[in-house]
């Protein structure tokens, strides 16, 4: 009986086996062909996953979660009015061409990877949120009538290359490291609200708008074609020690600059006693070429640091130049504050120029031709004592309230903060062009400047 209670079990399990097997056969449709356009692309679905030598697109909305990979010798299509999605935790890998038309949108929260492999071409929206992480390591260009907007992370590898044809901004959030070349030409626009570096080799090309409320941190290379307008509202434009910046507007003006020099730029800064106690060999490490070092104020006040200042700089091998803080208000203080000066620095031989920082409130009330003699008679006194003097003042004062016409046998410093080229028109061979720097071997802010000679 138990062989036979076997048996039967088998026959009615092997039955039910082959009924629910043909049962299965029965209900098994075969496989939908995939949808095409009539340039035989295939529509991307949810499920889709993207083979070799085949072209996608999209003609609503695709959302992705997990992942997906578009391999080389693909192309992807965003129509227009479509939206790609990738969510926070998912990731989109394109090794072969992405298109966004005019009207369509692709939205990044997760992992985008452009290799190098790889371009991507935005004629419409492309949203990289908060959580985003894009990697471009090939070819990014974001067409005139496109919008990009990265709130995330940004990677443009060696490799990669960014054209920004449109609108491209980087909001406060965002952060942005640049290894690449990232190029704005005439017809593009960059606003820069988040951090965004550069790293030795890199290049930031800009023949467009630059807007910088954020902060650009080069090590690299930002250059600015002979069209380029930048503003800078409230932001830090940071040259690190292989920074370097290129201005063919700058260039422009080199004759008048006597910038035929211009062709090595020089790093420097100006200190007071506000730095403290500065680290010298530091500073030269950190790539500074020269420093002004403030030694008086009016006819009363010698900088407490000015002595260690020029031993110690001097030290370190740093090209120095001395600045005197100018108080008088009539030809006669200008004199008494040029001897006071004079007496101070007499034992000293600077590399650099001997300057009068022009920018005291009192002056405020004086007319142009008076403050411009006052200028005179102190720069004049300074050339018979065998220095070359230099004028330093903002370019709102050099521009209004000084004749830098009858001024131009002296050298002048322009201060203006916050943009990547002066407002003052005229001759300029030194630009101080930030207060927020950040130098090794200085506790807290110090000013930033370029010297378009080497006054040495």
């Amino acid at each position: 009986m138990k062989r036979i209670f076997k048996t039967a079990f088998f026959i009615i399990f092997a039955g039910l086996s082959v009924f629910f097997a043909a049962e299965a056969y029965a209900e098994e449709e075969p496989p939908e062909e995939p949808q095409t356009d009539e340039n035989g692309y295939v529509k991307v679905t949810e499920d889709t996953i993207p083979e070799e030598n085949v072209n996608y697109y999209i003609d609503d909305v695709v959302k992705i979660y997990d992942g997906i990979i578009f391999p080389e010798n693909t192309e992807l299509l965003i129509k227009n009015g479509a939206e790609f999605q990738l969510y926070a935790g998912g990731t989109a890998d394109i090794r072969g061409t992405l298109v966004i038309e005019q009207g369509a949108r692709a939205t990044v929260s997760g992992t985008f990877l452009a290799r190098d492999s790889s371009k991507v071409e935005c004629n419409g929206e492309f949203a990289a949120t908060k959580s985003s992480d894009v990697h471009i390591a090939g070819e990014f260009i974001n067409g005139e009538k496109s919008v990009t907007a990265f709130s995330g992370k940004l990677s443009l590898y060696n490799s990669g290359v960014y054209e920004n044809k449109g609108v491209t901004s980087f909001a406060k959030s965002a952060e942005a490291v640049l290894s690449g070349n990232y190029i704005v030409p005439e017809s593009g626009e960059l606003f820069i609200r988040g951090r965004v570096s550069t790293t030795l080799n890199s290049e930031i090309s800009a023949d467009g708008y630059v807007y910088l409320s954020g902060r650009l941190y080069n090590t690299g290379t930002v250059s600015f074609g002979k069209k380029a307008v930048n503003v800078f509202k409230d932001g830090q434009f940071v040259l690190g020690k292989s920074g370097r910046v290129l201005d063919e507007r700058a260039e422009e003006k080199s004759e008048s600059n006597k910038a035929g020099e211009n062709k090595k730029m020089l790093r420097g800064i100006d200190v007071s006693y506000y730095q403290g106690a500065v680290d010298w060999k530091k500073v030269k490490e950190a790539g500074i070429d020269f420093a002004f070092l403030r030694s008086s104020v009016g006819d009363y006040y010698t900088d407490e640091t000015f002595d260690y200042n020029m031993t110690e700089a001097q030290r370190a091998g740093i090209k120095v130049g001395v600045y005197h803080y100018l108080r008088a208000d009539s030809a006669e203080s200008a004199r008494a504050e040029a001897k006071y000066f004079l007496d101070i620095i007499k034992q000293y031989k600077p590399d650099f120029p001997i300057v009068v920082d022009i920018e005291d409130s009192r002056q405020q009330k004086l007319s142009v031709g008076e403050l411009t003699l006052i200028a005179d008679i102190f720069c004049k006194e300074v050339k018979k004592a065998g220095y070359e003097p230099m004028i330093y003042s903002s370019a709102s004062w050099l521009n209004n309230k000084l004749d830098t016409k009858k001024l131009s046998d002296y050298e002048i410093w322009v201060a203006h903060w916050g943009t990547l080229k002066p407002a003052y028109n005229g001759s300029y061979g030194v630009w101080q062009y930030s207060c927020k720097g950040r130098v090794s071997g200085i506790s807290g802010a110090v000013d930033l400047n370029i010297a378009y000679k080497d006054y040495s």
